[in-house]
């Protein structure tokens, strides 16, 4: 198979298995209503897939050294499939919603990295790197996927329709990457888990880059959770409404960063990694703090600097996660991808969180000045990653 066959099918299978990635966000202010939550309830309800998959990660992934990738794959798409019919047919209050979400989690942590690194195994330099970059970058085109249909299925029909899409996407996903995806390697001398976690920490480059990956994913999972409630806030507040729906403007929003972290990807191999990183995280740091202060300024102001501010929180993915998998040594690539994994994603359990108790306690939901500090909040993803990177001088 080819190079761009294995990274076009790959990335389609990245889609259609995060349909259920974001789907509660275009749902969650029906949510909020029918199930009476509170802010923080419902940023636990929107945080929950990150705590399925932190939870995983750290099992499935380093899995991955010692049985092949691909059999992780099936067996956790079927998971995510099951999850997502689960929340549509038994979810009716917020803790039967957070079970079926962290199961959600648990589906994704064993598809997302597990996919990568059966790539990762089968591929030599630059085309590794370049994969990585490709596949990674995707991720947002599932996360638009999700919160567009999400949105079309709540509007149309009802919220539970929208999993129930989510879940029919998901088998599809896992049938075509059954066949299409590699099937990955294991170690010849297979290392004890704890060593290779050891091992994996010793790795000063990586974990550097990991850490920036923390903050990314807490600026842009926060934001990805919260927009289409921040958007139905300010139609609200105007009293009128954006030409889409806060969910079409919120898919905007999530793509629009694929194409330029997709290209990042590629300028980090002509530029150099530190001054593409710089670049992305200032530009999304004055961009975030920007719509901080415009939170109740006209419709077409917010979504205009929505989607600036989508493209540059977002533009990092692709260098940030073909980094890690290029400084991963190949025998414990599995263990360094897996806390890569986690660490990001308890940046986005975090930053989810903390918006929601940010709104609650600063004036609620459809409070702009509340919305303010919730991007203030939201912007510290960058602020982090920009201080990481100078402290520890990653190279």
């Amino acid at each position: 198979m080819s190079f761009l066959f294995l990274v076009g099918l790959s990335c389609l299978t990245l889609v259609l298995n995060t349909m259920a990635f974001m789907t509660i966000t275009p749902v969650l202010p029906d949510l909020l209503t029918e199930w009476q939550l509170t802010e923080s309830e419902a940023g636990l309800l929107g945080g929950a897939f990150f705590i399925g998959y932190v939870t995983a990660v750290p099992i499935l992934v380093p899995l991955t050294d010692r049985i092949l990738p691909k059999k992780v794959y099936v067996i956790s798409g079927i998971i995510g499939a099951l999850s997502c019919f689960g929340f549509a047919f038994m979810a009716n209050e917020l803790f039967s919603g957070v079970f079926f979400r962290i199961l959600t989690g648990i589906g994704v942590a064993g598809t997302y990295m597990p996919a990568l690194k059966a790539m990762a195994d089968d591929l030599d330099e630059p085309y590794r790197t370049r994969a990585a970059s490709f596949y990674t970058s995707t991720y947002a085109v599932g996360t638009a996927a999700s919160i567009l249909s999400g949105g079309i299925f709540c509007d149309l029909l009802d919220w539970r329709w929208a999993f129930i899409a989510a879940g029919v996407g998901i088998i599809a996903g896992t049938l075509i990457g059954s066949w299409a995806l590699p099937n990955g390697k294991v170690s010849d001398k297979p290392i004890k888990q704890i060593t290779a976690f050891q091992r994996a920490f010793r790795n000063k480059a990586a974990m550097v880059n990991i850490a920036a990956y923390f903050g990314h994913l807490w600026e842009v999972f926060s934001n990805r959770v919260w927009i289409v409630s921040f958007f139905v806030m300010a139609e609200s507040y105007q009293g009128s409404n954006f030409v889409l729906t806060a969910a079409g403007v919120a898919t905007l929003v999530a793509l629009s960063g694929v194409p330029v972290s997709m290209w990042c990807g590629e300028a980090i191999q002509i530029f150099g990694k530190n001054k593409i990183l710089n670049l992305i995280m200032i530009g999304s740091l004055i961009v975030g703090i920007t719509v901080a202060f415009t939170t109740s300024a006209p419709l077409w102001v917010i979504a205009s600097l929505s989607i600036l501010y989508g493209i540059f929180s977002y533009a990092d993915t692709g260098p940030l996660n073909a980094i890690t998998v290029s400084l991963a040594e190949p025998d414990v690539r599995g263990a360094t991808m897996a806390i890569h994994a986690c660490t990001g994603f308890v940046g986005g359990i975090l930053g989810a969180l903390a918006i929601g108790m940010t709104l609650q306690i600063s004036g609620g939901f459809f409070s702009p000045e509340a919305w303010k500090y919730a991007f203030l909040v939201m912007v510290f993803g960058s602020a982090f990653g920009l201080f990481v990177r100078w402290k520890f001088k990653s190279d």
